[in-house]
This record gives C-alpha cells, structure tokens and sequence, in this order.
C-alpha cells in the first residue's frame, strides 16, 4: 500500500516536488487569487459572500497554490434564507473540478459530511457526522487538518471526527455552497505546497442566460424549444415561484406557461410572454409546429397532494405563430391515476401524431407509460399504447424516428429504452440502458447524429450521450453544465448548430442555453453565442 501512495506522490506533483509554507492569512478585501466557478461570490467589509440562495453547487476555488498536508481554519454563517440544505463547504486536495474532498456542513440536517468525489459521481464516499448544534445565523468556526491519509475535522475548538483515506495526496482548496446564502470570514492557512503534474483549470460552460425572471417569483423551469417555418425558435417554460407554484397572494393563480422568442438563431430572446394561465399550477410544458403550420403545447396541471381531476394533460393551439393561444383543451387517455407529460408531440411523415404520457392506468398502480396516436390532426386520440416493466416505476418518456422507421423511446429514471416498428401502435419491452438520468430528450441530427440529453443524477449535472450506430451503443456521458436542473430540450439549425435549453433549479432557477456541434468525430459544446465554426 505504501508504495501506491509513493507511486500517486509521484504522479501527482512535479519533479522540485513540496514545501513548507508559513502560516497565512486570506483576508477579503476582494476576490483575487481567486475563481468563481459557479454562483454569485463577493469580497464585502473584509468577508466572503455567496448570495445566491438555490443551487446545490456553488463553488469558488483557489487555482493558483495547491497543498498535500495543510491545516485550514476559516469561520462561516448560513442565513436562515429559504428551504434548502443551507450548507458552507470546505474543498481539499482537489486535482479538478470533479475529483476532491469536501466537507459538507449541512445545517438544516445538522450534519456535517466527509466527501471524495470523483469524476462520474459527485459524492462517490459520503461519511456522515451528527452535529445539533449547527445553527443558521451563528458563526461558526470549522478547521480541517490533513496529514497523509488522516483527515481531521473541527467545530468550534471541538474534533468532530477523523477519516482516513489515501486516494487523493495532492490539490487545490476551494470553498463552497448548496442551497443557502453563506459568509465566510477571514481564514488561516499553511500546509505543504507541491507543484502539480497538471495545472489547475476552472472550466466555465459557456451558457447564456434565456430568461432569469419571467416576473411571477423568479423561478424558470423545464423548457421546451422548437424552430419555426418562419425560422424563429420558440421556447416555453414553467413559470413561477418555485418547484411547485401553488396559488398565493403575489401569484393568485399558481404558476404559468410563459413562451420566449428569437430571430437571430438563439442569440437573443424576447420577453416572455404567457400561453397558459388557469387558477392552479400549469407546468412541464412542449411546443411542436407541425406540418400545416399551427402550433400546439402540451403541459399538465398539478397541486400538492395530486388530487384527483388535478393531475391530467392539456393542449393548448395557436394557427397564427404564438400570437394567440386556443383555450386548454384535455386530453383523453386511458390512465385512471394521475396522468403527466413532459413530451412535445411527434408528427410522424404519415401525418400521425404521437403524444406519450406516463402515469397510473389505474390509482395506486406504479406508473406506466401511454403513447396516444391521433389521425385527425390533433382532434381526437383513439388509439394508444402502453409501456409497462414489471416493479419499476416509467416516467418522462422521450421518442425519435429513426432513419430506417423505427421509433426509439428512452424512459426515466434508470434510463431504459424501447422501440416500436409499427409506427407506435405496439412497443418491445424496457430495457437498461448504459446511464441512469432523468427527463432524457432525443434529438437525430441532419448528420444522423443521435442525441440524447438529460439530468445525470450521480454528477447532479446536466449531460448528453450520442450515438453514430441508430442507439445500439451509446457514448460516455459529456458534460454540458454542472447544474442540476436539466430537462433540456434540443434544436438544429440551419448551420447545424444544436441549440440546447434547460435550467438551473433551487430558488431563482433560471433557464440557460448553450451550443453544441455535433459530428461522427464526437460532440462539443461551443463557445458563447455559437462564435465557432462547427466541425
């Protein structure tokens, strides 16, 4: 064992190799030396704040020095601000931005956990300590000591606890968030400087802003785009005031269906405006034009508790490009429990449209899917499918025609896939798929470039997989943003960008979008505004 850690050493830091620095103050007078990798950080009156209340990951790191042992002391307060975990973090040891240790002082759990987190999954080991007397709106003082393998781990004066574990000797520090508005003080520092084999380099998704407050409480959610005839694109999302918007006094009707435009190919977006606004929460929204040019969304409703006659699905139209909107109109599907969407519909070259649901075929069964077909345009919906797998629950199924006819679906959460070759009227048996994620969303490029995105729960990040073989093997998950949220949603344009849009979660989510160009070489993500020319 000695000798792997030796080998790791070596690895790890350059030839000139470790020395001791002398104890050192940082003090906040601003931010440099410093770099924001995510959140809203400022240096303010000689303390260090992250303002922004919902992520679950806002980090700061220190690039520029990294240590092997070190003894690190820095005080924190959380606010009492919002519903979250409210957590001040320490990083350690970190050789990039998804390999570290962390500790986690959760203060609304009262606990304070030990992480190494590794490329793939967030928090790969997670030792978790009980520790009541964590409080919001208290200074609190954490020092963590590292020597070798030995983690040592304080609160106010008092050891909390001790870990071992040797598989990182060498890093960076940085500071972190989730879910809370935190201070840190003035901190002190000394520990083994080392050189490592490899700088230190934060990487920043190059994402722009779509919307950050569509004015109903600030919280944007589960987008859905779509490029028009005329070439505008389209974008609709879920707009209130949290993850369920129930009607109060500043938003009487609960949360509603918001739309925002483009010209220039996702450059710019318009100001939102509303499609959809009934007395309870609308949400899970997806736009489609389809081949006669009218525009139609699909979204669902929802109150706590889902009570009966809440949950169901709606469709709303417009024949004169969003201008105005039809009133809601509900579908009719065989689920007896509540019943949900989070799927644009699917014009088949028939002139079929599919629309999947998922939810209960009767109340208090686990969830299934329900793929219905109509043959009038969007008038009726007669014929459906069902998708079931025996004990598991089917959530958020996604689904593209394939080159040689056949439809492809991919079903939350674990992921697994299905396919039909009868135009969706019979569907094969789920199976796993290679990744787990949520609401995945496909996407087959000009290129024949299969595309699917989704929410990789492991990273707590958003991802993307693609296949050059028609999904018969699929790539490694490739990271587009360290955000939780997701339920993105993808477009080509004319030059054969994909445009991607999804969004943020935790209070004052907001909706993003990013570029991708997509190729039998692989997929990148762009540069802001899509300045690169694809390859």
């Amino acid at each position: 064992m000695g000798s792997l850690r030796a080998l790791a050493w070596a690895l790890c830091c350059a030839v000139g190799g470790a020395a001791a620095a002398a104890p050192s103050e940082i003090v906040w007078k601003d931010l440099s030396g410093w770099e924001v990798e995510y959140g809203r950080w400022r240096a303010e009156e000689g303390t260090l704040l992250q303002t922004e209340v919902g992520p679950a990951r806002t980090i700061i790191w220190r690039p520029g020095k990294a240590y092997s042992d070190l003894d690190l002391t820095i005080p924190f307060k959380a606010s009492s601000e919002g519903d979250g975990v409210k957590a001040a973090g320490v990083v350690y040891r970190a050789v990039s931005q998804e390999e570290y240790y962390y500790i986690h002082y959760d203060v609304r759990n009262s606990q304070v956990v030990w992480v190494r987190s590794a490329p793939g999954k967030e928090w790969t080991d997670a030792r978790r300590h009980r520790w009541p007397e964590l409080r919001a709106e208290t200074w609190h003082t954490t020092r963590v000591v590292v020597r070798g393998d030995r983690h040592e781990v304080y609160l106010d004066g008092k050891r909390l606890f001790t870990e071992t574990d040797g598989t990182l000797q060498a890093g960076v520090i940085g500071l972190r968030t989730g879910q809370g508005r935190i201070a840190f003080g003035t901190a002190r520092l000394e520990g083994t400087e080392v050189s490592l084999d490899r700088p230190f380099v934060v990487l920043k998704p190059p994402f722009s802003d779509l919307c950050t407050d569509a004015g109903t409480g600030g919280y944007e959610a589960f987008p859905d785009v779509c490029r028009t005839k005329s070439g505008e694109l389209l974008c609709v999302f879920y707009a209130g005031h949290g993850h369920v918007s129930v009607p109060n006094d500043k938003l009487p009707k609960g949360a509603r269906i918001c739309l925002a435009r483009s010209t220039d190919n996702g450059k710019t977006w318009s100001k939102p405006e509303v499609v959809v606004d009934t007395p309870i929460d609308d949400r899970d929204p997806s736009i489609t034009q389809l081949s006669d040019g009218r525009l139609v969304v699909t979204y669902m409703t929802y109150v706590p508790g889902r009570k009966p006659m809440t949950h169901e699905v709606f469709l709303v139209w417009s024949a004169d490009g969003g201008k105005t909107w039809g009133p809601p109109q509900p579908v009719d599907s065989p689920l007896k429990g509540n019943e949900a969407v989070s799927e644009p519909i699917r014009e088949m070259p028939d002139g079929t449209l599919l629309l999947p649901l998922y939810g209960a075929a009767e109340p208090g069964q686990k969830s299934t899917v329900c793929v219905l077909l109509s043959r009038d345009g969007g008038r009726s919906w007669p014929e459906h499918a069902m998708v079931h797998l025996e004990g598991e629950h089917l959530h958020e199924p996604s689904v593209v025609r394939l080159p040689d006819g056949r439809l492809l679906m991919v079903i939350r959460p674990r992921m697994t896939w299905c396919e039909s070759t009868d135009g969706g009227r019979s569907w094969t048996r789920p199976q796993a798929m290679p990744v787990s994620g949520d609401a995945p969303y496909l996407l087959l490029t000009s290129r024949q470039i299969l595309l699917c995105a989704f929410r990789h729960r492991p990273t707590k990040s958003t991802r993307l997989i693609y296949s050059t073989d028609a999904g018969k093997t699929w790539s490694e998950p490739i990271l587009l943003d360290r955000v939780i949220g997701a339920y993105p949603s993808l477009v080509e344009l004319p030059d054969g960008r994909i445009l991607v849009v999804y969004y943020t979660e935790g209070a004052g989510s907001d909706i993003r979008a990013l570029f991708l160009d997509a190729s039998r070489a692989g997929v990148r993500v762009l540069p802001k505004e899509g300045s690169d020319t694809p390859g």
